[in-house]
């Protein structure tokens, strides 16, 4: 599997499927955010700025992934997707929340079989599930903590809509405490 964007969201779906036996591909612009997956296991990061398809390939003995879950919002990046996974294989779009035109070669999907799809959240029927992977995480050695970058007083909320208006490569999720001790 390859999952681009290693965000919060993207480290979370990439650990997801790691934790079902998958080998995880991840590919992210940011060593920064490749190092925070690294906390949950993901050891086969592919730099974004290079050619993110070949990699994947070279990653599969020529082959090509078999699902490619975009994380990331950028509708270049479902062609990049696209020409990573093997034919036959998989795109899932998850971040693509604007509406807009994307460029992708339509034999991708006749001739090599390869299927283009989307999800923007998860079935209801899902929330025990995930509700005991949360809470359990930190017995298991699935600690979600490890996603919180910043952690601001509810003093500070202006200059939290700032950072998560203007995202750095080192911000992924905020955490917000009434009064917040500048020792933690």
């Amino acid at each position: 599997m390859l999952v681009i964007g290693q965000g919060p969201i993207g480290i979370l779906l990439a650990a997801l499927a790691r934790k079902t036996g998958a080998t995880v591909l991840t590919s992210d612009l940011y060593p920064e955010r490749h190092a925070i997956a690294a906390k949950f296991g993901l050891d086969h990061p592919l730099d974004a700025r290079g050619d993110v398809a070949t990699a994947a390939k070279s990653s599969t003995e020529g082959r090509g992934a078999d699902v490619a879950l975009l994380a990331v919002g950028g509708n270049a990046l479902i062609k990049v997707a696209m020409e990573a996974v093997r034919p036959g294989g998989r795109v899932m779009l998850f971040a693509q929340t604007q509406h807009g035109e994307a460029p992708f070669d339509p034999a991708a999907v006749c001739m090599d079989e390869k299927t283009l799809m989307g999800s923007y959240s998860s079935s209801v029927s899902f929330n025990e599930d995930v509700n005991r992977l949360v809470f359990d995480g930190y017995r298991t050695g699935f600690d979600l903590t490890n996603l919180i970058s910043h952690r601001f007083s509810l003093d500070d909320a202006v200059a939290a809509i700032e950072l998560a208006s203007h995202p750095q490569a080192d911000s992924m999720k905020m955490s917000f405490s009434p009064k917040v001790d500048p020792g933690s």
